[in-house]
């Protein structure tokens, strides 16, 4: 009986280990489960973070280019408004003088025109009194 109970014992001593054991192994097991589906998201979340951020800096840089051409286009606008403005500041003294003579030259042809009239008035009343 005491040879019963020893075997008993050791059974039950062999059984306990063996279900510790595999207590340990399927604990393992699903650490090492629970591991690889972390890396697995860590890898996939950071792929999605890079390509979000991929996205993100072609976006601005298609931005930026857009801003930097339209900035370009209203510095080339400006400076041409610029120039015209100027150019119109420069040569208006000399419009206001030209227009100034064509005005003295209208004024004083009118002037010959009116004095050739009276003149030829006059020499034809001087030609009548004298004949």
């Amino acid at each position: 009986m005491a040879e019963n109970t020893v075997n008993e014992a050791t059974r039950s001593l062999i059984q306990s280990l063996r279900e510790s054991n595999q207590a340990i192994v399927d604990s393992a097991v699903a650490a090492q489960e629970r591991n690889a589906k972390f890396a697995q998201s860590v890898l996939e979340n950071g792929i999605e973070v890079l390509k979000s951020h991929a996205e993100s800096t072609r976006s601005l840089t298609h931005t930026l280019l857009e801003q930097s051409q339209n900035q370009r286009e209203a510095f080339r606008t400006l400076a041409q408004e610029s120039i015209e403005a100027y150019g119109k500041f420069f040569t208006s003294p000399t419009t206001y003088l030209e227009r100034a003579l064509e005005m003295s030259e209208t004024i004083t042809r009118q002037g010959v025109e009116g004095y050739q009239k009276v003149a030829h008035q006059a020499k034809e009343k001087s030609q009548k009194a004298t004949a």
